[in-house]
């Protein structure tokens, strides 16, 4: 208590023990010594753990947010309280995404469905998501489809059906690089040939690279159940490198969101602390899909994004070499690749793990993704 208001950030002994109860604060060995009375004492790093959990106590934050923001700080929070915050924060978001994900894969019209692969479906379903919440990558990617000379002057809508076929390819378990109309798109949306000392292409840049990572990796069956046993079973040194891990990739996306100005992120915010959360519970999946002794936060962004400007440059050389047209949207290309027969020929019909989309039925799949 002394240090806390030392710091500025006073607490009472019903707060602290109020964090004792939640298991955010361990509890005093307490020796006693007879006549003389009884010891106190704390274990290692309770100090600092008090001044982390004071500087982040404000209204609307509650015992995970605590959590997440304190171990995100670099506080050693308690094992348990840890755990319990990151599958909280982890599997309500997951489960949440996979509902919106299925409502809007249900308000497809009916004539449209089976005509494309499962896959497909959802990768679209998650697309029209991602632009119906919008964002400053969502707006810069449609500024920069109209550099497509068709699209210069189109209605949004049509601009829309194009970016809808970017974002699914991207949400795909594979990136559809035989498909050289939607590599075309692709490569437009992205402007990897942008001026690198605006801010515009990094928005778009860091989405589209998250996606590729997840389709550079390794693919395999996961559930939720597996998920947590990772967690549980975890050690504090492995959370402990996670965290760093995960911090780093945070950092540099910040560095680069904010073009330099700033090179931490704020993670004592709770949507920040909880997202930060989520992360480090999929890349503890991620870690095993990905070649040994690789740095997430690097396959993450640079070596993604070099993947996907190697593919567009291959893309590219081909189109120019088949004389083949660019871009399309959905209508366009289910005819193109289901024929007068309505169905999906026989290269896109291989049934591949979708990234990152736990079931409640205990499956899930994908190890990779953001």
């Amino acid at each position: 208590m002394n240090a806390a208001a030392a710091a500025g950030h006073p607490v009472s002994a019903t707060q602290l023990e109020r964090w004792r109860q939640h298991g955010l604060l361990p509890r005093p060995r307490v020796d006693y010594m007879g006549r003389a009375g009884t010891r106190t004492e704390y274990p290692p790093g309770t100090e600092e753990l008090v001044l982390s959990l004071a500087r982040h106590a404000g209204p609307r934050r509650g015992v995970d947010d605590l959590a997440l923001m304190a171990f995100f700080d670099g506080a050693p929070v308690p094992e348990s309280a840890l755990k319990l915050a990151l599958a909280r924060v982890y599997f309500t978001s997951r489960f949440s995404q996979e509902d919106e994900v299925a409502k809007v894969a249900a308000s497809v019209p009916q004539e449209w469905r089976g005509e494309l692969t499962p896959q497909y479906e959802e990768a679209e379903a998650e697309a029209r998501l991602d632009l119906e919440r919008g964002g400053r990558a969502i707006r810069q990617l449609r500024i920069n489809l109209r550099r497509v000379p068709e699209l210069s002057r189109a209605p949004r809508a049509e601009v829309d059906e194009r970016l809808l076929g970017v974002l699914t390819g991207l949400n795909l378990p594979e990136l559809p690089e035989d498909d050289l109309a939607f590599m075309a798109d692709l490569e437009a949306a992205l402007t990897l040939d942008s001026d690198v000392e605006s801010n515009d292409p990094f928005p778009v840049w860091e989405m589209a690279a998250i996606n590729h990572a997840s389709q550079m990796a390794r693919r395999e069956e996961t559930s939720p159940e597996e998920r947590l046993d990772r967690l549980v079973h975890a050690s504090m040194d492995e959370l402990d490198a996670l965290r760093h891990e995960v911090r780093t990739a945070l950092d540099q996306t910040w560095t680069r969101a904010t073009g330099g100005r700033e090179d931490q992120a704020h993670l004592d915010r709770p949507r920040t602390a909880r997202g930060a959360g989520s992360t480090l519970v999929e890349w503890m999946s991620a870690k095993l899909a990905h070649p040994p002794g690789s740095s997430l936060s690097d396959r993450y962004f640079i070596e993604s994004l070099a993947d996907l400007r190697l593919r567009c440059f291959i893309a590219t050389a081909r189109r120019m070499s088949d004389g083949t047209a660019t871009g399309e949207g959905r209508a366009e290309f289910i005819a193109r690749t289901t024929g007068a027969t309505g169905k999906a020929p026989a290269a896109m019909t291989g049934v591949v793990p979708t990234a990152f989309t736990p079931c409640r039925d205990g499956t899930s799949a994908g190890t990779t993704g953001l």
